[in-house]
């Protein structure tokens, strides 16, 4: 069977979970995801893509996260300052006025061309923070190799016109993996957009938080879609399931009673990106290929709280994942 693994962007939070799920899917399946036909990361995902294809096992990724000292493996040796590699919680003060203003029309004047996502990011102000660590991390691991030769693909989103880039497939820009990452990773707003050939790149959320459409057509039997910003469609709640992301986002209100103009946002933020990430499994499935999707429950929401880039709740988050996903997998 030809499996492919797609995972999401999530920021630091995103990342915690979707290690711990891809350590419950190993544990519980007994397949590897480094063994995936297709390794496609979005944002935080083409992170955990590229430690996944330079040979990471799910193991070493959650004792890494963990703190741990690796005595072996590609991350034998390696260290990354989880809480502060990336500047924190909370983003310096953007540049004022739009990030792209060329961007910005072309959605106005032909609003059906672009996701919603996109929109909102050309009007994002540009952000000051710096991708670099997160290319050092890579390029410790990979040197300057392109991802072409790889399973890796790794999705990003070019600021001026709105395509979607993906580094790695025929026919796309050339770029080393740790660019193509740091690309992949630049969120509107918070980080400065990755300049490649002249191009301004900005994350792939700014397109799609999963872009599992990407996976039609690459000769997949079945594919694993790991969305830290969806919000899992069912799950028992002692009088039933809630279905669909209008339900989820009204379960977690109604339980959690989540306060504050953040909360809000990023509640209805997960609703669009699940409600996206339907349409792209929905489009996957009519083409004969098996889906397997896995995203938060309350639970992890809790765990999480609504800050994405709160590094201070990695380990909770990376635990609850483990254990929540696990009992996803098995019905």
């Amino acid at each position: 069977m030809r499996r492919g693994l797609v995972l999401g962007g999530g920021g630091v939070l995103g990342a915690a979970w979707a290690v711990g799920a891809l350590r419950a899917v190993e544990e519980e399946t007994g397949w590897r995801p480094g063994e995936a036909e297709v390794i496609l990361g979005t944002s935080a995902g083409s992170v955990l893509g590229t430690l996944l294809a330079a040979g990471v096992g799910t193991a070493d990724l959650t004792d890494h996260q963990r703190g741990l000292d690796l005595a072996a493996g590609p991350l034998a040796g390696v260290g990354f300052g989880y809480e502060e590699a990336l500047g924190g919680a909370l983003p310096p003060l953007p540049r004022p006025g739009f990030g792209s203003p060329g961007l910005l029309r072309a959605t106005v004047r032909n609003p059906r061309g672009y996701p919603f996502l996109t929109m909102v990011s050309a009007a994002a102000p540009t952000g000051r923070a710096s991708v670099a660590p997160v290319g050092e991390l890579v390029r410790g691991l990979v040197g300057e190799a392109a991802p072409g030769g790889w399973p890796l693909r790794v999705v990003s989103v070019d600021y001026g016109t709105g395509r979607r880039v993906v580094f790695g497939d025929p026919g796309q820009p050339p770029a080393p993996v740790a660019e193509a990452v740091m690309a992949s990773c630049a969120i509107p707003g918070w980080f400065a957009p990755v300049e490649l050939d002249g191009h301004r790149y900005v994350d792939g959320g700014c397109w799609s938080a999963t872009n599992a459409d990407l996976m039609l057509g690459r000769g997949l039997d079945e594919v694993y879609v790991l969305a830290p910003m969806a919000l899992r469609p069912g799950w028992p709640d002692g009088r039933g399931e809630v279905r669909g992301p209008v339900g989820a986002v009204r379960e977690w209100r109604r339980r959690d009673r989540p306060r504050g103009v953040l909360v809000q946002l990023v509640g209805r933020y997960r609703r669009v990106v699940t409600r996206q990430l339907f349409r792209e499994v929905r489009a996957l499935r009519a083409a004969g290929v098996r889906v397997q999707v896995l995203a938060p429950t309350l639970e992890d929401l809790a765990a999480m709280g609504p800050n994405m880039m709160d590094p201070l709740r990695r380990a909770l988050t990376l635990e609850t994942a483990l254990h929540t996903t696990a009992r996803a997998l098995r019905g």
